[in-house]
């Protein structure tokens, strides 16, 4: 191998070991997102079962307890609900775009509580003045899916407690911000019941996770041999 073709061989080879192995890792995401999909959608058409008769409430932020149907009889503390920032893809109940998860505090009537996204009400319905007809005090029973904390990504925005917006669904983070003391790991997002006066619009969780991974594996793969042929293309040329 004459000295021009060293480095370009070295760039080449390590570019290409780079770009294959970006792909066989979102070949392996591809297959990790499959059963995540599947896991999804077979826990959330089982039944609801009681809240407590899972254990604890400080112990259900596992892995297995993910999208579990749920129901629990309480009553809500609406004079501290918090807003999460939230894009509604699908128009639901005649409402969809940008707006908030309306997240207020269930005092659980055997003793404990837990943050319950009761749903998405559109930007101009934010103040909760607007939608005071689904404001209800009184006990019910309400059901829902269990949802682990979501983690906060490097570009999410800053909560702003002042504002009462968050961006990230954080039993614990919005829990300290509005003092409401020790409260589950977790959340609820509610399917029942459907508050007076159709907002906020409960049953708005994303079940149907979109699997892109493979489009991405075959992207990085044909860059690998985009960069390949150039190499050979440029390797055939004669030396000048």
């Amino acid at each position: 191998m004459t000295r021009r073709f060293v480095f370009p061989a070295l760039f080449a080879v390590c570019g290409v070991a780079i770009l294959l192995a970006l792909g066989f890792w979102q070949w392996q995401r591809r297959a990790e997102k499959s059963v995540l999909v599947e896991t999804i959608q077979s826990r959330v058409t089982t039944e609801p079962v009681l809240l407590s008769s899972l254990g604890p409430l400080a112990g259900l932020n596992r892995p297995e307890m993910a999208y579990r149907p749920v129901r629990a009889t309480g009553r809500f503390d609406h004079d501290k609900e918090a807003h999460v920032f939230f894009a509604l893809s699908k128009s639901q109940g005649g409402y969809g775009g940008p707006g908030y998860l309306v997240v207020v505090p269930f005092q659980l009537a055997g003793g404990g509580t837990v943050l319950v996204n009761r749903g998405f009400v559109p930007q101009d319905r934010k103040d909760a003045a607007t939608r005071a007809a689904g404001r209800d005090n009184a006990e019910l029973t309400i059901t829902g899916l269990l949802r682990l904390p979501e983690r906060r990504g490097a570009f999410a925005n800053t909560d702003d407690p002042a504002k009462n917006t968050f961006y990230v669904r954080d039993p614990q983070a919005i829990a300290a911000a509005k003092g409401l003391g020790p409260v589950a790991p977790v959340m609820i997002d509610l399917k029942t019941p459907v508050p007076a006066g159709g907002l906020p619009v409960p049953d708005v969780t994303l079940v149907d996770i979109p699997n892109n991974h493979f489009q991405y594996a075959l992207t990085w793969w044909s860059l690998a041999a985009v960069l390949a042929i150039v190499f050979l293309l440029w390797a055939r040329q004669p030396e000048r």
